[in-house]
């Protein structure tokens, strides 16, 4: 009886384990300041062990490589040594993994799900076909010898309309300035241009499908920029 007993645990365990397969994508939430910020772990299992990369579709990132990633079922933990990120956790009893997320000294709760996130649902953003011109347009800045993808917006029926030229905050920020998902500068010029303004935006040099480097631009180069926009509008 007690030889059955013995067998039967370790068919009951070797069950328990083979449920907890690590190997897919699982998702999850930070609470951050009252913003919650998406991450998304890809978990592959190869020949010299397990691997992953880390998303953050909030912040328009994906595929970061994972420097360490360690799974020893029930416990779960990644660094990404870069980045100063390291998450420990454990599955539960409901088939999630409950943990820790640090970067820089900071922990914050993370529990994991099987799975991808649904996007989240924009109603704010337009759709196409717009009742207006939208079309591709590129910026010379020839003082730097780069140029300025963009994207110009017409109100329909109007031959000489006001027109705004969007320019950005702080940062290397795209045609629609995105953050979290967001695209206020796509809203906004939506907006403007469904109310007879012409509204002109750009990526940020060296940002998007715009040349140039970002990091190496001073606030008055970046003025420059504008005054490219400008000047293409005259």
């Amino acid at each position: 009886m007690k030889q059955i007993l013995q067998v039967l645990l370790a068919f009951l365990t070797t069950l328990t384990l083979s449920a907890q397969d690590i190997v897919g994508s699982w998702n999850g939430a930070l609470k951050v300041q009252g913003v919650s910020l998406r991450l998304v772990l890809h978990v592959e299992n190869g020949d010299d062990g397990y691997t992953g990369t880390l998303d953050s579709p909030d912040q328009g990132a994906a595929g970061i490589p994972l420097s360490v990633l360690d799974y020893q079922a029930p416990s779960l933990s990644f660094e990404i040594e870069q980045l100063g990120v390291s998450y420990t956790g454990e599955w539960t009893s409901e088939g999630t993994i409950e943990g820790t997320f640090t970067q820089m000294g900071q922990s914050i709760p993370l529990n994991l799900s099987k799975g991808v996130p649904e996007p989240f649902k924009r109603p704010q953003e337009p759709t196409e076909p717009y009742p207006y011109e939208s079309k591709e347009v590129i910026i010379a800045n020839p003082t730097d010898g780069i140029e300025l993808s963009g994207t110009l917006t017409l109100p329909a029926g109007t031959e000489k309309p006001p027109v705004v030229v969007l320019i950005s905050g702080s940062g290397p920020q795209d045609r629609n300035e995105e953050v979290f998902g967001h695209k206020p500068f796509l809203v906004i010029s939506d907006h403007l241009t469904r109310n007879g303004i012409a509204v002109l935006r750009y990526d940020d040099r060296g940002t998007g499908k715009s040349t140039g480097d970002h990091d190496a631009a001073t606030s008055e180069d970046l003025a420059r920029d504008v005054v490219s926009a400008v000047e293409f509008l005259k």
